[in-house]
């Protein structure tokens, strides 16, 4: 069991977000020991992550939105507090299904672990090299927590389900290449750990914009191999 330790500064401090559908909060923490130490306030807005792959990957430091994306990592990943969880049975099962998909995939097992403040997840080295990767994961495990249970990767796009009804982070171009590939990206696209539109990716040699980074999810990703 570990002791969960919220520094003051993360107590009443929020970051600038746009409002989410699903009430599920994300807090970065830092395992030392069998102490887990904030790093965050609580997020809402997924697209912080991107923020933090930017750290991981480039050593890119900024602030967007108040929030500051330098952050610690332990060996395994990042540790990540779950809390506002609708039902806890139904989310681990469908988490479950997510797994087996980042399985499949990447060829990673990600961890999870049960706590009094909800459950921590420990997002895996291998998805934090690139936006498209802690986009599609962030989204999945949000879809994760609205109380219906998957069977498979496909059931979380059937018609009817959160990711077609109250969930907006998607486009339909995002959901049709997410449904078909997975994690899966070309090789050549394994190699950026961002792929913005109008050629603005890791290896183009241009500068690093918080805000072109922050945005760069999934559907950006999408778009932009469209482009190419």
């Amino acid at each position: 069991m570990y002791e969960v330790k919220i520094l003051k500064k993360h107590i009443h401090e929020r970051y600038a977000e746009m409002p989410q559908p699903n009430p599920l909060t994300w807090r970065i923490m830092h395992k030392r020991g069998d102490t887990l130490v904030s790093q965050s306030n609580p997020i809402k807005c997924k697209d912080f992550f991107n923020d933090v792959v930017a750290w991981k990957k480039g050593k890119h430091a900024f602030s967007i939105y108040n929030f500051d994306n330098r952050v610690k990592f332990n060996k395994d990943g990042l540790h990540v507090l779950l809390t506002n969880i609708a039902d806890m049975g139904k989310f681990m099962y469908n988490f479950a299904v997510v797994a087996v998909k980042l399985d499949e995939d990447l060829g990673i097992d990600i961890q999870t672990y049960t706590l009094p403040e909800g459950v921590v997840v420990v997002i895996p080295n291998k998805v934090l090299k690139s936006t498209y990767y802690i986009s599609l994961l962030t989204m999945m495990i949000r879809c994760c927590n609205y109380g219906v249970k998957y069977e498979s990767w496909d059931d979380f796009y059937k018609e009817g389900m959160p990711m077609n009804t109250v969930e907006n982070a998607f486009d339909h171009d995002a959901k049709e290449f997410t449904k078909a590939n997975g994690f899966k990206l070309l090789p050549k696209y394994r190699k950026l750990w961002y792929n913005s539109t109008m050629g603005w990716n890791s290896a183009a040699g241009k500068e690093i914009v918080a805000s072109i980074i922050h945005n760069n999810g999934v559907v950006n990703w999408v778009k932009s191999i469209k482009e190419d």
